[in-house]
């Protein structure tokens, strides 16, 4: 990139990756038939996605390696915020043609909240109701309101109107679920996470942020799915083997307050790891175009500079309380293509984003915004 005379020259962006080749292309089973529901779950990339080459090496990995002894199911994407790790998760899923589920980790996660938990069991709603027998048609209400709220409250009266049963109805159903909760003995049952369902049936599951979790130990409760035994026990005791089409896909990034460091034992058990640093400026550009339609190459180009001074910046004087990426150059050229002002827009984009601290953001805009944006 060579900035003269106020022009900028952008080195062309590498080979990009059709969607049609990628798409749908490395499913792992020919002979597997989703359900309508499973391919309602099958990502959609949308047009403007660049297909970066650590998700089709994923992809190629865990195609080439089915039904060998040891296929490659588990991955790790590593980066600073905003640089795709979640798209590539989901472009995964959309390459080899399977369901996609997510969770988020936080720092209170357990084990169960991994594997399974049980719940109060709500059970139907109208069967809970109870309403000393079986529901009024709809006809009946329509053809004589007045003998049907008689039927729910003993009190005949011409003047109800259907109005008036529906009401009664309601009221009946919601005293009866309040006094289902006021039982003790509550039942309770057992339900999937989306990890769980994913090892079950074969998805796609993002595990997020794990380097959130408070409890070093929390992860090493996995290493049993991620083992070549590849089984699990929930809380209920069953034993749930998992599919071979199931794919973990952790996401996260070590750099962040609040993160730590992924347990040894679960790296170990990452088949193929990725450090996703940020793009390019020529890939930057073309993510940033495609995605909010700005049409200004030369003006994109200057503020994705910006954005790497910024996040090279705060990297050399230990700014750690914010962050600079491709969602913080998005929403600058959003916000510019709407008030006209990159100067402006980046004060409460970029700049903001960058750091909560006052002298911070003044040292920021001294050294990198006005270095492309003078006021």
């Amino acid at each position: 990139i060579l900035a003269k005379t106020g022009k900028v020259t952008v080195s062309a962006a590498k080979a990009v990756i059709d969607h049609k080749d990628f798409v749908g292309k490395y499913q792992l089973t020919g002979s597997r038939k989703l359900s309508l529901l499973e391919e309602s779950l099958v990502p959609k990339l949308e047009d403007w996605y660049i297909i970066p080459d650590q998700v089709v090496n994923i992809c190629k990995h865990a195609q080439i390696t089915t039904g060998k002894p040891m296929q490659m199911r588990n991955f790790l994407l590593r980066g600073p915020a905003g640089t795709g790790k979640t798209m590539g998760a989901q472009a995964i899923a959309a390459g080899l043609h399977l369901p996609y589920t997510l969770m988020t980790c936080s720092a209170n996660t357990e084990i169960s909240d991994l594997v399974g938990q049980f719940i109060p069991d709500t059970g139907d709603v109208m069967e809970q109701c109870n309403f000393g027998g079986k529901l009024p048609k709809i006809s009946d209400i329509i053809m004589h309101p007045p003998s049907v709220y008689e039927e729910l409250t003993g009190i005949y009266d011409d003047d109800k109107t259907e109005d008036d049963v529906l009401s009664k109805l309601i009221e009946i159903a919601v005293g009866r679920l309040a006094q289902k909760e006021e039982q003790h003995g509550q039942r309770i049952r057992y339900v999937d996470t989306p990890l769980l369902e994913a090892i079950r049936h074969g998805y796609v599951c993002e595990l997020q942020e794990p380097s959130c979790i408070a409890n070093p130990g929390v992860l090493v409760g996995l290493n049993s799915l991620l083992d070549n035994c590849q089984s699990i026990t929930p809380p209920t005791g069953e034993r749930v083997q998992r599919h071979p089409d199931a794919v973990i896909i952790v996401t996260t990034n070590s750099d962040y307050a609040g993160c730590r460091d992924v347990n040894q034992s679960v790296i170990s058990r990452m088949d193929l790891i990725y450090d996703i640093e940020s793009p390019d400026i020529a890939t930057m550009v073309k993510r940033v175009m495609n995605v909010t339609g700005c049409k200004d190459e030369q003006e994109t180009t200057k503020m994705a500079m910006v954005v790497q001074d910024i996040a090279s910046r705060c990297r050399q004087t230990m700014i750690s309380d914010g962050s600079c990426g491709m969602r913080e150059l998005k929403a600058w050229v959003l916000s510019t293509m709407i008030t006209k002002d990159p100067y402006e827009s980046a004060l409460s984009t970029v700049i903001a984003s960058a750091s909560a601290d006052p002298e911070n953001r003044a040292d920021l805009i001294t050294t990198c915004l006005e270095k492309q944006y003078m006021r």
